[in-house]
C-alpha cells in the first residue's frame, strides 16, 4: 500500500510540473518542427525516427501545416521559428516542399530546412532544390545583438521616439542595423553516424550557395555536428581551400562558432549524441524543456509527424507524449486541445513507467 501511495504522489507531483510547463506557455519560448516525411535515402546509425529508403513516402498535408501555423501564431512567446525536417526533407517532392515553405516565409517567419545534405550528389535533385530556393522570397530579420538594439534606441530622444511610434522605430532599425535572411539551410555534419562523408556534402553545398548570386544573400548556412565529428568538420569545412573559411569566431562555451565562406557568414553548432534507446522512460518523460534561447524559462518544441501525431522534441533527439492531432472524425484539433491531450498522455506514460 505504501508503494502505491508513493507512486501516486510521484504522479501527482509530475502532473503538476507538466501542467505548469504546457499551460504556462507565456514563460516558455515556443517553436514548431514539422517532419514533412519519414522517407530518407540513408540508413544512419543514430536515426531515432527509424527513417529510411524503405519507409513509405507519406507527407504531412500542407493544409494541416497551414492550420497549425495559424494556431501557433496565437500562442504567447511563439518565436515564429519553424523547422522542416524528416526523414530527409528533400526526399519529399520539391513542389510539395516549396508549397510548405511558402506557408512559412509568406508570413515573414523564420524557416529552417534540416537536411542530411545528400541531395548535392544527385544532379537532378540538386538542380530542383536550387531552382526552388531561387523562387522563394524570404523576408529579412534583425541579426543585431540586444546591446546593439538598445544602443540604437538610446540614441533617439524619448519624445521623438513616442511621436514616431514602434512601427517607424522598427523600420529604422531594419534600415540601420544588420539584417539576415529568414531562410536557413541547416546540414547535419555527423560523419560518425552517417554512412557517408556528410562534411564533404556540406562543403559542396556551401560552395554552391555562396557562389550563386541569387542565393548567397537569400540562404543562411548552418551545421549541426556531433562533438565526436568535430575533426571532420574542421578538415572538410574550415580547412577546405575551395571554401576559404575566414574570420572564425568560437563561442565562449565552445558549442558554436561563426565563420565566413566566400564572404558569406555561416554558423556551426556542436553537441553530444544521446542514445535514446538507453535513456530510461522516466528520464525521457521528465526532460521535455530545451534550454532557453533568450530570457524565458526554456523552450518548447512541438513536433508534427506524417503519421498525424504531435509531440514534444528534446534536443531534436526524442519525442514524448505523442498524440493524434486529428480527432476520430479526422478533424484537426485546436492548440488548446493538443495541450490537454499531450498533458494527459505524458502523465499516463509517466505513471506506466514508474509502476514497472
Amino acid at each position: 500500500m505504501s508503494m502505491i501511495v508513493a507512486d501516486s504522489q510521484k504522479v501527482q507531483d509530475y502532473a503538476s510540473k507538466v501542467s505548469n510547463i504546457i499551460y504556462d506557455t507565456a514563460n516558455y519560448e515556443t517553436e514548431v518542427l514539422f517532419y514533412l516525411t519519414q522517407h530518407c535515402n540513408l540508413v544512419c546509425d543514430g536515426c531515432y525516427m527509424q527513417a529510411g529508403p524503405d519507409v513509405p513516402r507519406n507527407t504531412l498535408p500542407v493544409s494541416d501545416l497551414s492550420f497549425y501555423l495559424s494556431e501557433f501564431d496565437k500562442v504567447p512567446n511563439f518565436t515564429h521559428g519553424v523547422v522542416f525536417s524528416g526523414g530527409e526533407v528533400f526526399s519529399a517532392p520539391i513542389n510539395y516542399v516549396e508549397a510548405a515553405a511558402h506557408n512559412v516565409l509568406d508570413r515573414g517567419w523564420q524557416l529552417q530546412f534540416k537536411t542530411n545534405g545528400s541531395w548535392i550528389q544527385n544532379p537532378q535533385k540538386r538542380d530542383a532544390v536550387v531552382a526552388m530556393l531561387g523562387r522563394l522570397q524570404p523576408h529579412r530579420g534583425l541579426c543585431a545583438t540586444e546591446d546593439e538594439v538598445l544602443q540604437f534606441l538610446q540614441r533617439i530622444p524619448k519624445p521623438i521616439a513616442r511621436v514616431l511610434g514602434p512601427k517607424i522605430l522598427e523600420m529604422w532599425m531594419y534600415h540601420k542595423l544588420p539584417t539576415t535572411s529568414m531562410l536557413d539551410m541547416a546540414v547535419s555534419v555527423d560523419d560518425l553516424l552517417h554512412p557517408a562523408k556528410s562534411a564533404q556534402w556540406f562543403a559542396d553545398i556551401a560552395e554552391l550557395i555562396t557562389s550563386n548570386r541569387r542565393l548567397r544573400n537569400k540562404v543562411n548556412l548552418k551545421t549541426f555536428t556531433l562533438n565526436e565529428s568535430a575533426e571532420f568538420f574542421e578538415n572538410y569545412v574550415l580547412g577546405n581551400p575551395q571554401l576559404g573559411a575566414t574570420n572564425v569566431v568560437r563561442a565562449k562555451n565552445k558549442n558554436a562558432l561563426r565563420y565566413d565562406i566566400n564572404g558569406c557568414q555561416a554558423e556551426a553548432y556542436f553537441g553530444d549524441y544521446v542514445d535514446v534507446g538507453k535513456v530510461s522512460p522516466v528520464d525521457k518523460l521528465s526532460n521535455i524543456v530545451m534550454p532557453s534561447l533568450g530570457d524565458s524559462a526554456g523552450r518548447l518544441v512541438y513536433c508534427f509527424y506524417p503519421d498525424k501525431t504531435v509531440g514534444f522534441d528534446c534536443y531534436y533527439l526524442e519525442s514524448v507524449g505523442r498524440v493524434p492531432y486529428v480527432d476520430g472524425q479526422g478533424r484537426r484539433k485546436s492548440f488548446a486541445r493538443l495541450q490537454r491531450d499531450m498533458y494527459t498522455q505524458l502523465v499516463l506514460d509517466y505513471a506506466r513507467a514508474i509502476s514497472k
